[in-house]
């Protein structure tokens, strides 16, 4: 049966959520809502019936959550830490408020695909695996070390900057077809290619060509940068 663990917050750009050393694969969405909720559909957290009046103990702290999380909560900034060892497995699936920043941190050795959803704010990720995230706003600041990353953005934040680097993996970055943005694109054994008009007589998909390209789009106006050190980058109009 699913588990489930609520922390009640207020929906605003001053929240925060981080979320560090998830296991497998990590589905992350916003919502509207007030309160932060993880759910567990597998896994076994409760003790066996010999280790009755007993609580689990787990190096990396004290679960206080009753699924192998270490909750700490300061105010409307809220951090869960995975406490089971690499040798134990479970599922998690997270509801955040969507103008929560995220910050995910997550380990090459027990990381698998991390998607978010959904999210008006900032989001930071650091790791390894897959990421794919859709119907975002940035700013975005997302390293990973083994796959590619897939962002649909559904609008384009003027806060702050956007950097996206991947060193093996495909990155596929859709953004608004009207955006004005300063893009800065590289890659070391790849290619690029846009539907965006880089130049006058383009309007086809197609390479760009080169290691890297520097160019204003619609104006110009948000720094967004992308790396990519042996895959293609992909920049689509969307």
């Amino acid at each position: 049966m699913a588990q489930e663990y609520k922390v009640t917050v207020e929906n605003t750009k001053e929240g925060q959520l981080t979320l560090e050393d998830f296991p497998g694969n990590l589905p992350v969405e916003g919502y509207s809502g007030n309160e932060i909720i993880i759910t567990s559909s597998s896994g076994r957290f409760d003790p066996p019936d010999r280790a009755k009046g007993l609580k689990p103990i787990y190096g990396g702290g004290t679960d206080n959550t009753g699924i192998a999380l270490a909750m700490e909560k300061n105010g409307n900034k809220v951090s869960f830490r995975c406490l089971l060892p690499i040798t134990k497995g479970a599922d998690y699936r997270i509801k955040v408020p969507d103008n929560f920043v995220l910050k995910i941190h997550r380990g090459c050795e027990r990381g698998g695909e991390t998607t978010v959803q959904n999210m008006k704010s900032e989001i930071d990720f650091d790791g390894c695996h897959e990421v794919k995230l859709k119907n975002v706003t940035g700013p975005l600041v997302i390293s990973t070390i083994s796959g590619g990353v897939d962002v649909v953005f559904s609008e384009i934040s003027k806060d702050k900057s956007i950097s996206i680097a991947t060193v093996s993996g495909e990155l596929d970055v859709t953004i608004p077809a009207k955006a004005g943005v300063d893009v800065d694109l590289s890659t070391v054994s790849g290619n690029m290619y846009s539907d965006f008009d880089f130049a006058p007589d383009s309007k086809d998909m197609r390479r760009v060509g080169g290691s890297s390209i520097h160019s204003p789009l619609n104006g110009g106006g948000t720094d967004l940068k992308l790396s990519n050190i042996s895959g293609n980058i992909y920049l689509r109009k969307g």
